[in-house]
């Protein structure tokens, strides 16, 4: 209501000056002993547009106030411009309608302002200031008033109930928008959730397969065919581990399993990732490893599982490491195939011991890896 009024008063306070140069203008008979009042009334109304604006006063009020003045000016013009009685009656109904229709007015207060200013408009009609109207006169000026203010009346409650539905259904919708939002976070968070989990094995707490070929598939799409990202893959198998489940329970394998997992996390740096291939065999992915550093990480694994003090039945880790080979292009099954033939080298050799590939061996000696 507060800014309803402040700017109501302001428009009102520009309206009444303009229709006084208008008048003065044109000429019309009477205009020039209007102006002082309509001037005066202009700054009633802009004085209460800064106040009401400012605060410290019930906008309702000020608003009833603005509203009389303005009405009282109007009648004034009635007598003094015999000429605009029509186009004053015209303002009066207008002040009154407008009054309820852009007002957010409480019901008394609205109640109040147009029985007000129907009371002032009827006194001025039997007072001896309308004296020169005709009865034809009066009563239409009567009959205008009075209909403008029921048209006010019932049109603000009209309005009053159209505004609180609105005002409800406004409510509504941004408490659904709300619930919406929050729901979309819930969903998102789920989402990253069950993204997270599927690419996670439950029992070991690396990336599972769809997440090892996701990370894979992201290297070799980096860079080109002729320059792809240097790499390398660090396959890893539990040695004799059919024998550990025989001869401590799948239990104690499962724990092994997951102590394996555990190792191959804090010996990840930087960039690299650690995956369960399948079964007892892991793998780490290094980014931007040469075979050296491959083989020192690789190393580092194998050195934690022999050293383990968890308290778990003692096991090893045999590996096998490779190097991306620029000439795969970008499919990883022939670098998968030769991390696992370096593997089975390992294991040939007598287990608990990392191995290299003879073309990774090459490659790093020709310097292709780093290329």
């Amino acid at each position: 209501m507060r800014r309803a009024v402040s700017v109501g008063a302001g428009v009102m306070s520009a309206l009444l000056v303009a229709d006084m140069l208008i008048n003065l203008a044109a000429g019309e008979a009477g205009a020039a002993a209007l102006a002082p009042f309509e001037l005066a009334t202009a700054g009633f109304t802009a004085l209460v547009a800064i106040i009401v604006r400012r605060g410290g006063v019930r906008a309702e009020a000020m608003a009833l106030a603005v509203l009389l003045v303005v009405f009282a000016t109007a009648l004034l013009g009635i007598v003094v411009m015999p000429v605009g009685r029509v186009a004053a009656s015209a303002q009066l109904a207008i002040l009154l309608v407008g009054a309820g229709l852009f007002l957010p007015w409480q019901r008394r207060w609205h109640v109040a302002a147009v029985l007000s200013a129907v009371g002032l408009a009827l006194g001025f009609v039997v007072s001896p200031l309308a004296v020169f109207l005709g009865d034809t006169d009066r009563v239409g000026l009567a009959a205008a008033v009075l209909m403008a203010g029921v048209t006010s009346v019932i049109g603000q409650g009209l309005w009053q109930t159209r505004l609180r539905g609105m005002l409800v259904q406004q409510f509504e919708l941004r408490h659904l928008n709300r619930y919406a939002r929050r729901q979309e976070v819930h969903v998102n968070e789920l989402n990253r959730e069950l993204n997270r989990v599927a690419r996670r094995d439950s029992l070991t707490g690396v990336g599972n397969r769809l997440a090892l070929d996701e990370a894979v598939a992201r290297l070799l799409d980096q860079g080109d065919r002729l320059r792809p990202v240097p790499f390398a893959l660090a396959l890893f198998d539990i040695d004799h581990f059919k024998r550990y489940n025989d001869r401590y329970g799948h239990l104690a394998g499962d724990a092994a399993l997951g102590r394996l997992g555990e190792i191959l996390r804090r010996a990840t740096r930087g960039g690299d990732l650690a995956f369960r291939y399948g079964g007892e065999e892991f793998l780490l992915l290094l980014p931007g490893a040469d075979l050296q550093g491959a083989i020192a990480a690789a190393e580092r694994v194998r050195v934690a599982a022999a050293e383990d003090s968890s308290g778990l039945p003692a096991f090893t880790v045999s590996g096998g490491v490779a190097l991306c080979d620029p000439a795969d292009g970008r499919d990883p099954e022939p670098l998968l195939r030769r991390a696992d033939a370096a593997l089975y080298l390992a294991k040939r050799a007598g287990r608990n011991r990392i191995a290299a590939d003879e073309l990774s061996v090459a490659m790093q000696r020709q310097g292709i890896a780093s290329a």
